[in-house]
């Protein structure tokens, strides 16, 4: 009888008042309530600030706007034709196309190479950890203006170099040399992150496959080659994604290094965002812009998501 009474209470028993099964949508959403509870401030914070203001750039990138009086205009698709057809997002694209590939491949080649010398055990060692660590502790705002000091005119960098008998150097008032200029302030300053993440992945190299291959008659390179970099690969793989998706958004460097300029020639997507809106208040242009620099991000992520399979090690197990 208490056995009978029992399956009664679960609902398994032979009886005539079985409990209803709980759907499968509700059991779901109960066993992941405490996860779903966590995320939602993200969720709620990207719906608001993010989806919402994506849909209202998408909507005013095709739009013509007055601000001083505040009409709007539907234009379709004429701010993107009057962009493409300029002679300013060329220049600006090529600029940013430039910034994101140098300053994204030399960001994860040099963390990596860093990140391979503070792996060896050496008396000391934590010390150059944490100084590669402290420029990443500076605002980018503070870190550009002291570099700025050094670059600008007759700065520091120039008194430096005349001691060569060299000529005055246009650090910032050239096209590529400033860009690359730009890459090293940015680089330097944000270097120090993915030198951690890059360390954290070496350190957890499987070390008997290390000492195996060594074993094994496999030098230096041999076993950087095929042990250390398939091993490290997905900590590579993501440093390398979030490094390309951060370089299409610099700003402040450049604000406060050349303001863009000499003309457009060290102007990239984002900083002609915020040219086209609060300088020229050209605001259909600016979400049009937006629009484009958001376009290039996905693609570029997407292309890279695509293709991880084929640099990362194992990712099809």
């Amino acid at each position: 009888m208490a056995i009978l009474a029992q399956n009664r209470a679960v609902g398994t028993g032979t009886g005539g008042d079985k409990t209803p099964p709980v759907p499968a949508v509700r059991r779901f959403f109960r066993a992941n309530a405490f996860g779903y509870a966590l995320i939602a401030p993200q969720l709620i914070g990207f719906a608001i600030f993010g989806l919402v203001t994506t849909v209202q750039s998408i909507w005013l990138s095709l739009n013509s706007i007055n601000a001083l009086s505040g009409v709007t205009t539907f234009v379709g698709l004429e701010n993107y034709v009057n962009l493409i057809t300029g002679d300013r997002f060329p220049l600006v694209f090529t600029n940013t196309v430039f910034f994101v590939a140098a300053f994204s491949l030399l960001n994860i080649a040099v963390a990596m190479g860093i990140a391979l010398l503070l792996n060896n055990r050496l008396r000391g060692v934590n010390i150059f950890r944490a100084a590669v660590f402290i420029p990443a502790l500076v605002t980018m705002v503070a870190w550009a203006l002291v570099s700025r000091f050094i670059l600008q005119p007759e700065g520091l960098l120039d008194f430096l170099v005349s001691f060569t008998g060299a000529e005055e150097t246009p650090w910032l008032r050239s096209r590529w040399l400033t860009l690359t200029v730009i890459i090293f302030v940015q680089l330097t300053k944000n270097v120090g992150i993915n030198v951690l993440l890059c360390l954290a992945g070496l350190q957890a190299v499987d070390r008997e496959l290390l000492e195996a291959a060594e074993t094994d008659g496999a030098g230096w390179w041999a076993r950087f080659r095929h042990v250390t970099i398939p091993q490290v690969s997905p900590t590579l793989f993501m440093v390398f994604l979030l490094t390309v998706v951060a370089s299409f958004k610099v700003f402040e460097v450049i604000l406060i290094l050349t303001n863009g300029g000499p003309g457009y020639e060290t102007n990239v997507l984002s900083f002609m965002i915020y040219d086209e809106a609060f300088r020229r208040h050209d605001f259909g242009e600016a979400s049009a812009l937006a629009v484009i620099l958001l376009l290039m991000i996905i693609v570029v992520s997407s292309v890279l998501w695509a293709i991880r399979k084929k640099l990362v090690y194992a990712e099809n197990d």
